[in-house]
């Protein structure tokens, strides 16, 4: 590797304090906690005695009402009036943990207002079908399923073709996402997300998990059914801090209370995976047990192969079957992790001898021999390595077909839209993008998106930044001092 490049790797970040709020004095003295905490706090928008007293204590009594979310309750009409009259519903998913849990919560719903429902999950290929509810995706599930009703979780909000498809062929259609809403929306669909115009859900940032937990609670509502809450809460908890969505307002209520109750799940499935995973019976696992350590374990199956392992294990009744499949989870895990380090390396590899990181304010490469499934995780690494957004293509067939990760402060789905033209499939969020186009046009995305970003990306944002919320006396660190910052708990994105 050039000396350039792995200088560049290991430079020393720039250091940045946050600055003191004066009223988080105020705040300490209103709310009966520490200054430090107060500052805290104020920076996250609990600026009363009041609201931290609710960002400290989550309480479900915080949880919005469903029927808040537009569509939501055309929705849950659909779906009640299907299962009851035994109208196949086929929940089409996607294959990542916000994904499989949100599939696994809306089946347990449906199967609660009709036991017996025609109620069937579909988890797309990553490799075989490629990401979302994809037209030629859709004519396989009216020909292998023939759904009556097609309802999307976690992908739909830009299948004006996938929808087109399905409504030309009869079913009824429902869209349950929560990515960026393009200009168009998918015609004759029934649209669940709290981004979408005209929408006035108080929180925006919901998971696709979050999303189906409300659809799920207006469904056995309109059913006059009984769900549980803690069930719904366990399941949207790892998918919340899975997907990385802010874990402030309602993602936090809905991560805190999640994990509460992953203390003790009572499904064999949920049991199995958190023991394989090394967390202790009994005790609330944290954020980061659940992102470094269980995450990946669901994730394993849909990148390798199809997430319908995953899936199995939340509905998994048998003790030991659910073990024997929460190791196999493991098994794939550990695979997944060999086949990233060598696409890694092969990258940096790539990076050192194409890449000037002097000029480029984005680095976009492509391989015929590099695994799909991992991509993602790979740009991730990367763009924090080289401290720039990264997007890698898998070719194939003459295809590239790729995933993008950004660095804090550079909106990678907000740049590159402005050419997505380039694209056959392009969406995504903020900092995450996926997309496809043919491998033909991959050198001129790479001109394209190089010359936007040189000029939208300022110089100092493709230098290492971390950012210090305060400075605190050797004094003042102390056990008490750590005490509370375990009750900020749970931590991640946006805390």
């Amino acid at each position: 590797m050039s000396e350039r490049v792995e200088t560049l790797r290991n430079v020393q970040p720039v250091w940045r304090t946050r600055p003191t709020d004066p009223a988080s004095a105020g705040l300490a003295r209103e709310a009966g906690i520490p200054e430090a905490i107060a500052s805290l706090l104020t920076a996250r928008g609990a600026t009363t005695a009041e609201s931290v007293r609710a960002f400290l204590h989550p309480d479900a009594e915080a949880l919005h009402d469903p029927d808040l979310l537009l569509g939501v309750a055309e929705a849950s009409d659909i779906l009640v009036s299907a299962a009851r009259a035994g109208r196949r519903i086929v929940v089409f998913g996607d294959y990542d943990v916000d994904g499989v849990t949100s599939v696994a919560q809306l089946r347990a719903a449906l199967l609660r207002v009709r036991p017996g429902a025609d109620a069937v999950a579909f988890l797309p290929h990553r490799l075989k079908d490629g990401y979302g509810l994809r037209a030629d995706t859709v004519r396989r599930v009216l020909d292998e399923l023939h759904p009556a009703v097609l309802v999307t979780v976690d992908c739909g909000i830009t299948a004006v073709e996938g929808v087109a498809c399905a409504r030309a062929a009869g079913v009824d259609v429902i869209v349950t996402d929560h990515h960026l809403v393009p200009e168009e929306l998918p015609a004759g669909a029934v649209v669940v997300n709290p981004r979408q115009p005209g929408c006035s859900y108080p929180e925006k940032e919901l998971a696709a998990c979050g999303i189906a937990m409300k659809l799920s609670q207006a469904v056995a509502k309109r059913a006059g059914v009984g769900l549980s809450l803690e069930s719904l809460l366990r399941a949207s908890a790892l998918g919340t801090i899975a997907d990385l969505v802010p874990l402030r307002g309602e993602n936090r209520t809905i991560a805190a209370l999640g994990l509460a109750a992953l203390a003790a799940p009572r499904a064999p499935g949920l049991r199995a995976l958190l023991r394989e995973s090394g967390i202790r019976e009994g005790f609330p696992p944290t954020s980061e047990e659940i992102a470094f350590r269980v995450a990946p374990r669901l994730n394993a199956a849909g990148r390798l192969d199809t997430a319908q392992l995953a899936l199995s294990l939340f509905e998994e009744r048998d003790p030991a079957r659910a073990f024997e499949i929460a190791h196999e989870l493991s098994t794939r895990n550990a695979e997944r992790q060999g086949i990233e380090r060598r696409v890694t390396a092969s990258a940096r590899e790539r990076i050192a001898k194409e890449c000037d990181l002097e000029r480029d304010a984005i680095l976009i490469l492509g391989a015929p021999d590099w695994h799909r499934g991992v991509l993602g995780i790979a740009a991730s690494r990367l763009a924090r390595e080289y401290h720039r957004p990264v997007l890698l293509f898998a070719l194939e067939e003459g295809r590239a077909r790729g995933s993008g990760r950004s660095v804090p402060g550079v909106s990678l789905h907000g740049v590159l839209s402005e050419i997505a033209e380039l694209f056959d499939e392009f969406g995504g969020h903020e900092q995450a993008v996926g997309g496809s186009l043919p491998a033909a046009r991959l050198p001129a995305l790479q001109e394209a998106a190089g010359a936007l970003f040189a000029a939208r990306v300022p110089v100092e944002l493709r230098q290492p930044v971390e950012e210090a919320e305060a400075e605190l006396s050797v004094d003042g660190v102390t056990p008490e001092l750590l005490g509370w910052l375990e009750r900020l708990e749970p931590h991640g994105m946006g805390n």
